[in-house]
């Protein structure tokens, strides 16, 4: 059976970020399987979309963050259009803005709830409230947006046992948030690392993600600037955010500058390019509900060192596709320095890590999500 999908979302393209890159997957995979999706997300200025069915709502930008338009929560009208279009499904990708517009114009539609993100380890970028009172407020609205909907989608295990912790009752099921075009990722040849100033066959360490206090970029930073058994290595930075001026600073402090590379925000293509050229890739962030990057590495045939924190240990297995390790430079150095000095290891590493990709292909993982939008639809 073929549905019609609203999906309402706080960002999309043409910004760069890990939420935007998970819906617009789950967007095309639904596509090729019959589904009409509708994307409801903020007007970016002077952009225009290539894709067809993509709704454009007022947004305001704010100069503190300019790349980040915000919805403004105004439903005039909006309910209609959605019965205009014929939408049977309802789905939210933000508790927010989007959520509360989701919410108010669902009609009798069920209404489905992705929880993309710890949302309480953001609030520092609510600067003018207290960060008791904005994770206070956060974890209260979050539990009670996910107690509204019909049913709410959690990215991993760890995720749905947060949320039943925090008190939602709400039916929840795990669908994981990466829905990797593994055809796609397979096409994309290496970068040539000899553009940026890399020696022909130096072993490369590659961090992607937001540079921002959340991800813990610094982490990595220091861990691999601090080993004297990495002298020969490159550590690759890819991505931009609030911190990047920092990181640079401590790179510089470190007196490993010369082997870091800070490339900046990159396409989706140019990341898994560097993904592929990488020896091993670093994650440090404790606040992901799954690491979308993570699955990419993986993808790749990259081995992954990420921290033991939050839902990665659901995504990584320790000693087969990476290591996991304490959330300290040293220990995030020392599970460096085993996997670049033991090359057949890594390589055994790379091979399980391919493999388990597969569970992550967007077609999988859409038609996961297509049986449970039937089994709502079906349920009346």
């Amino acid at each position: 059976m073929a549905l019609t999908v609203g999906m309402f979302t706080d960002s999309y393209r043409p910004r760069l970020s890990g939420v935007v890159h998970s819906v617009a997957g789950f967007v095309a995979a639904l596509r090729q399987q019959g589904h009409r999706v509708v994307v409801f997300a903020p007007d970016y200025p002077g952009y225009r979309d290539a894709e067809p069915d993509v709704v454009r709502l007022p947004s305001v930008v704010t100069r503190r963050h300019p790349d980040f338009p915000l919805l403004i929560p105004v439903s005039r009208d909006l309910e209609r259009r959605v019965r205009e279009l014929g939408v049977q499904v309802v789905h939210a990708h933000s508790p927010f803005a989007a959520g509360r517009l989701a919410a108010a114009c669902r009609g009798g539609r069920p209404l489905v709830f992705t929880h993309h993100t710890l949302y309480e380890d953001y609030v520092h970028y609510a600067a003018v409230i207290p960060a008791p009172v904005a994770r206070w407020w956060v974890r209260r609205h979050v539990v009670n947006f996910c107690n509204r909907c019909d049913l709410v989608v959690a990215p991993t295990g760890a995720v749905q046992q947060f949320l039943r912790a925090r008190g939602v009752r709400s039916r929840v099921e795990v669908v994981p948030t990466a829905a990797l075009d593994l055809e796609a990722v397979d096409r994309v040849p290496p970068v040539d690392p000899a553009a940026w100033g890399i020696p022909p066959g130096a072993p490369l360490v590659v961090c992607v993600g937001r540079m921002a206090p959340e991800k813990s970029m610094q982490v990595v930073v220091e861990a691999f600037a601090g080993s004297p058994r990495l002298q020969g290595a490159y550590l690759v930075m890819v991505g931009g955010g609030p911190s990047l001026d920092a990181l640079r600073r401590l790179a510089c402090q470190s007196g490993a500058q010369d082997r870091i590379r800070f490339v900046g925000p990159q396409p989706w293509e140019d990341v898994v390019a560097w993904m592929k050229a990488a020896k091993v890739f670093a994650f440090a962030s404790r606040t992901e509900t799954q690491g979308l990057v993570v699955v990419e590495a993986l993808a790749c045939g990259t081995p992954v060192v990420a921290v033991r924190a939050g839902a990665v240990a659901e995504v990584v297995q320790h000693g087969q596709t990476g290591l996991l390790v304490d959330p300290s430079p040293q220990s995030l150095r020392e599970g460096l320095e085993r996997l670049l000095g033991d090359e057949p290891l890594r390589r055994q590493m790379a091979d399980r890590a391919r493999k388990q990709a597969r569970k992550f292909d967007s077609r999988v993982v859409a038609e996961q999500l297509a049986a449970l939008y039937r089994s709502l639809v079906e349920a009346g």
